[in-house]
């Protein structure tokens, strides 16, 4: 028997509010002298040494002049991953930069301290030099980056690499692809604008809802155009990504008022979401998002339906996890 379409997820909507979240108040001496006290042992391709531990003389060199020493004294040392992306100009530490470990790629181990190295084949179209650093190209890293690390930082860095014109399209064809990668890949988008907005979109998707649209250009008056962060245009449901160093003066705030009252007259229902957001109210935002774009139109069907109420749940029980621990 077919069902109505649900007007809503639940009876109760999530509330009148704009946004989501509470405002929160020679060699062997360059080497050395890289990583003072590095000694061999034993370790396996996944063991990463804590971020800050160890000698903290390592950890007052930044990560470039570091990898410059260890890539020029260990001929078969390449800054990879993380570390690659980071040097490629990425923004894709969550610590300081002199506090992250070199991750390196190698054909035997290179248990170096203050390193990572994981053990696998690399061709010599796959590296590079830059910044006087031996590392992978660009797009080894980004396939390195998207195949190894969870999902939404992956994306986070293809969204990066593409707006610095990797081809993602050519990613596909290489022969590192498997259901993560391709998994990945299939969710990257040039049009993001912040690693911010890229997990939020991946947010969004894995919560069961459909893709967006990103960069989505409405005309406010003749020639005037704004562009939506993320967008759903059948719907004219937007999502935003209010991070506060775009908002950091009364004026800057003002025209963000000015331009969703503007939005709101033309049909536009505009979701903010603050920074501190991500992730401790996943849930949230997956609620507030579902029930604008059901109260639209979307009909997300029956199975539709739970699957996104089981991801809220599920949002809402690693929440409360975080808050306990």
């Amino acid at each position: 028997m077919n069902q109505p379409p649900p007007t809503s997820l639940t009876p109760t909507p999530i509330g009148p509010a704009a946004s989501i979240g509470v405002a929160a108040s020679g060699a062997a001496g360059a080497l050395a002298a890289a990583v003072p006290s590095f000694r061999w042992e034993r370790l396996t391709p996944a063991r990463r040494r804590t971020p800050g531990s160890g000698d903290t003389t390592t950890t007052q060199r930044s990560l470039i002049e570091r990898a410059r020493a260890i890539t020029r004294s260990v001929p078969q040392a390449v800054a990879c991953r993380q570390t690659a992306a980071h040097l490629w100009g990425l923004d894709v530490l969550d610590v300081r930069d002199a506090d992250w470990p070199i991750e390196l790629t190698a054909s035997a181990y290179l248990t170096l301290t203050g390193c990572v190295t994981y053990v696998a084949p690399l061709p010599d179209e796959d590296v590079t030099e830059h910044r006087g650093v031996r590392i992978t190209t660009m797009e080894r890293t980004a396939l390195d980056c998207a195949r190894w690390l969870p999902r939404m930082e992956g994306v986070a860095i293809l969204d990066q690499f593409a707006r610095r014109g990797v081809d993602l399209e050519a990613l596909w064809h290489r022969p590192l692809n498997s259901w993560r990668l391709r998994d990945t890949l299939s969710l990257a988008d040039r049009g993001a604008a912040s690693p911010r907005e890229s997990r939020l979109r991946v947010i969004l998707v894995e919560g069961g809802l459909p893709r967006p649209t990103t960069q989505i250009g409405v005309e406010l008056a003749a020639g005037q155009f704004v562009y939506l962060d993320l967008g759903w245009e059948d719907f004219k449901v937007a999502v935003e990504y209010d991070g506060q160093e775009h908002h950091t003066t009364a004026a800057d705030q003002q025209r963000d008022i000015d331009r969703r009252e503007a939005l709101r007259k033309r049909g536009w229902r505009v979701i903010a979401v603050r920074r501190e957001v991500i992730p401790g109210q996943i849930a949230d935002i997956l609620h507030h998002v579902a029930n604008a774009l059901i109260e639209r139109g979307w009909q997300p069907g029956p199975e539709g339906t739970t699957r996104i109420l089981r991801r809220i749940r599920a949002a809402r029980r690693r929440s409360r996890f975080r808050l306990t621990r």
